[in-house]
């Protein structure tokens, strides 16, 4: 016990194995719904297992409306298998990684119905939605026929509650703050939900969420590490070969505030006792106001050697007579917009019961860019042999003094997009022998995806910098490693270059329509499944055919003739989706499972559109490919569980996915307008495999004496192998896939008594590469990261909750490194975050 205390981590994580709930079973469920303490909700979520024939891990609200976190990705990174990203400022969690495939192999389903996305490829963005609106999540792993296609890594099903399965009226507020400690900002938050049964067979629940943030991380940073040769006394024979250069060291100031507005409803009406009817609506209203500011200098451009150290084939030292260091300013404004509404009913006639539905979601992004560059060339030098992780640069200028720069360059991008999503379908359930279930089904999916991008840029501009100059301070203060400085720079102030330079861009005139496209994807689907219970076995056999056609719709650009040229490409294919679980209980409480499925996931559909770059010039095409097929796998599960006393849990289970036709990048020679030109494109590829082993373990303490007895336990830990074979640069490489830790784990101690609850956590990644490798960046990695929250509830009143959340409690770096540790790519610091808050209960 002290040792598992010892190293303990935030947030809470329920894990449990359990089916898709029937209608029949969601019903049965109710009581899941009025759990009332972190306790509680993990025995609700471990007992689903025991009548389940899927492999599925879930988190279940400790109560209504309150969450581990505020961000739903974060408390599901609780769950063994499950890894998050953080990529936005302040490494706020935003996409999920299931059994070490990316986020884009991670469907979401939203109240069962797929959910639109507001990034470029198929990931959802979990930053989008509060966690106050959802009283379950479930993470699928091993799919059933009545599961929509899509998830190779899993799906994720967040499911908001049903009115009439309250039993009284509900009414629940919270009110509180979070603060980041970088932007030192403290922004307010609440939520409040209510509901009820109107009529006794008529029941309504709305929840509402606003939640202000910021947060905010500041760094190091490389750019890129490339291979060069040095000629040091210009006497035209390289003295060094093939050796590493930091190209473009900068220091990063990023930082986001985030204004977020969710609203949720659900009606259920039972008008007779054989008719339900259920209708769903989501609306999230979601504000980034994003903002990087970093001085950079392009030693890949340095121009005469003063001194150069190299060891072992990297330059980790070098001085130049002129270096052009540049004063960068981002900011972005990204508006997102998600709508979801959704009406099903269901009728019973004998054992038998019909259910249609319907459903439209659509989500909107608009983001709007400005970049400023002010420039100055001087003498610099980089030096990373006492640290290479806060690398040292030195040059005689005064980098904060904006009245030594110039005004170089200014920029303004615009990008939106759209994602409709409309589906229905029917399902047939019931009885066919005593012990056998079946059911049928066939669903419509119409999804268009759309992507408009336009730019502009203003150079040579040549003014003064002091005209919208500004000065940052307090870089990295707190940091030791980063004693050497600088810890303040010059940087533009953005109104001032707005007024001078932004307003005056029309994205209107600019040309880059080669990122417009216009993609429709069309899905007819069919499905049976039969499950099977009889004594100590549960059996579910399954079959979905899916219809998949594609239209695609883009744009040809000539770079030397700037003409824009119309591209349209269909295309269509059929899929077989067989999945079998198996559930056998071998003793009492204790149950061996096995699981096998052919699953796929569909081509980013950025990736899909019919656009092409072509330069007459070079001879030279870059295009996107609407002929991609799906990634398809075969994947098997075994596992074995024991369950022992209330709420205890022992489990293991191993995993394979064989995983057939990765998409890779292609540079093959084509012939075009009678000549030979390069053309580059993703293709379907070679094949690649993941494989590995889960182990869960959760055990309440209550057989410790005294206050004691109040101790629990939920922990975790998953071993993921990938491997993957590509071509970079001519060369074969064989890597493990990108996003996966090999290693990962959660250790989480709680303490729980009738009025106070304290919950410690501890996250744990091992090092995984960041993205697919290529030529000009080669293989870019992420370092272990672990990261320790705290989460605090005391009950001051018996409807009165008094909450308090510590993220990053031990202030956890972020390193990154190309090709070898040595090479450090960026150290990223982001602060801790506190959230704090009063919750009150009618």
């Amino acid at each position: 016990m002290g040792c598992s205390l010892a190293a303990l981590v935030s947030g809470q994580a329920v894990h449990a194995q359990s089916a898709p709930p029937e209608p029949d079973a969601a019903d049965a469920q109710a009581a899941d719904i009025v759990v009332t303490g972190y306790r509680e909700s993990i025995e609700a979520a471990r007992d689903t297992k025991r009548d389940s024939a899927a492999v599925v891990d879930a988190i279940v609200a400790e109560d209504i409306a309150q969450f581990p976190q505020a961000n739903l990705s974060e408390a599901v990174q609780r769950i063994s298998g499950v890894q998050i990203r953080r990529d936005f400022a302040g490494a706020v969690g935003n996409e999920i990684s299931i059994r070490g495939l990316g986020p884009e192999y991670t469907q979401v389903t939203i109240n069962g119905q797929g959910a639109p996305t507001t990034a470029e490829d198929r990931t959802f963005n979990f930053n989008i939605l509060p966690a106050d609106l959802f009283r379950k999540v479930e993470v699928f792993k091993s799919p059933t026929a009545d599961i929509d296609e899509g998830g190779i890594g899993g799906t994720v099903s967040l499911e908001t509650i049903r009115p009439l399965d309250l039993k009284n009226r509900l009414l629940s507020a919270s009110i509180g703050g979070n603060y980041n400690e970088i932007t030192d900002t403290l922004d307010p938050r609440g939520s409040l939900v209510a509901g009820g049964r109107l009529a006794p067979n008529l029941g309504l629940v709305g929840a509402l969420s606003i939640d202000n943030f910021a947060a905010a991380s500041q760094s190091y940073d490389a750019v890129r590490w490339t291979r060069r040769n040095f000629d040091v006394n210009g006497d035209k024979v390289n003295d060094y070969t093939n050796t590493f250069l930091m190209d473009l060291p900068r220091l990063i100031h990023e930082e986001q505030d985030v204004r977020r507005i969710a609203a949720s409803g659900r009606l259920e009406w039972e008008p007779t006792s054989d008719l339900k009817i259920l209708i769903d609506g989501l609306y999230t209203n979601f504000r980034q106001d994003y903002r990087r500011v970093s001085p950079i200098w392009a030693f890949n451009g340095g121009k005469g050697i003063r001194d150069i150290h190299v060891d072992d084939g990297v330059v980790d030292y070098i001085s130049y007579d002129s270096v052009l260091l540049r004063s960068e300013n981002h900011k972005t404004l990204n508006q997102s917009e998600l709508y979801q509404g959704s009406a099903a009913a269901e009728y019973r006639f004998g054992d038998w019961k019909l259910k249609g539905f319907i459903s439209k979601s659509r989500s909107n992004r608009d983001s709007e860019e400005y970049v400023y560059y002010g420039d100055i060339t001087a003498p610099a030098a980089y030096d990373t042999r006492d640290d290479s992780n806060y690398y040292t640069i030195t040059t005689p200028i005064d980098i904060a003094d904006p009245t030594q720069y110039v005004t170089s360059e200014a920029r303004h991008n615009r990008t939106r997009t759209r994602d409709d999503d409309f589906s229905g379908g029917f399902e047939l359930k019931g009885p066919i022998l005593a012990d056998i279930d079946l059911k049928l089904g066939v669903k419509y999916r119409d999804r268009q995806r759309m992507r408009q991008r336009y730019a502009v840029t203003r150079t040579k501009i040549n003014e003064p910098f002091s005209l919208i100059g500004d000065v940052l301070t307090g870089f990295l203060d707190d940091e030791p490693g980063a004693a050497n400085g600088p810890h303040a720079f010059a940087i533009s102030d953005f109104d001032k270059a707005y007024t001078l330079y932004g307003s005056k861009l029309d994205v209107s005139t600019g040309t880059d329509l080669t990122n417009f496209f216009d993609v429709e994807e069309k899905t007819w689907a069919g499905y049976g499944m039969a499950t099977y219970r009889d004594g100590p076995l549960l059996a579910n056999l399954g079959l979905r055919v899916v219809h998949t056609s594609l239209t695609s719709n883009g744009i040809e650009f000539d770079k030397v003739t700037k003409t824009n040229t119309d591209q349209s490409s269909s295309s269509d294919y059929t899929d077989f989706l067989p999945s079998l679980n198996l559930r056998y209980e071998v003793a009492k409480g204790v149950f061996l499972r096995a699981a096998a499925a052919r699953v796929m996931t569909r081509p980013s559909l950025s990736d899909l559109a019919a656009y092409r770059v072509v330069d007459d010039a070079t001879l030279t095409i870059s295009a996107k490919n609407p002929d991609l097929k799906p990634f398809r796998a075969n994947q098997f599960d075994l596992a074995a569980e024991w369950y022992f006393g209330k709420g205890g849990l022992l489990s293991a289970g191993y995993f394979y996915k064989d995983i057939e036709s990765f998409i890779v990048s292609e540079t093959v020679p084509v012939t075009y307008d009678g000549q030979t030109y390069r053309l580059t494109h993703p293709v379907n590829g070679n094949d690649a495999r993941v494989q590995g082993v889960e182990v869960n373990y959760q055990q309440p303490l209550t057989f410790l004496p005294g206050p004691l007895k109040h101790l629990g336990i939920v922990a975790n830990y998953t071993f993921t192998d990938s491997s993957f074979k590509d071509m970079v640069g001519g060369t074969t490489l064989t890597y493990g896939l990108p996003e996966n830790s090999k290693h990962s784990f959660n250790l989480i101690g709680y303490y729980e008594d009738a009025d106070f609850s304290v919950r410690l956590a501890y996250n744990y990644r091992s090092e995984f590469l960041r993205e697919k490798p290529n030529e000009q960046d080669g293989l870019k990695y992420r370092s272990a990261y672990g990261q320790a929250d705290f989460a605090a509830r005391y009950k001051l009143m018996p409807k009165l909750t008094l909450t308090l959340d510590v993220l990053n409690l031990l202030n956890a770096s972020t390193d990154e490194w190309v090709y070898e540790p040595r090479l450090t790519d960026g150290r990223f610091t982001t602060g801790r975050t506190v959230q704090f808050g009063l919750r009150a209960s009618f």
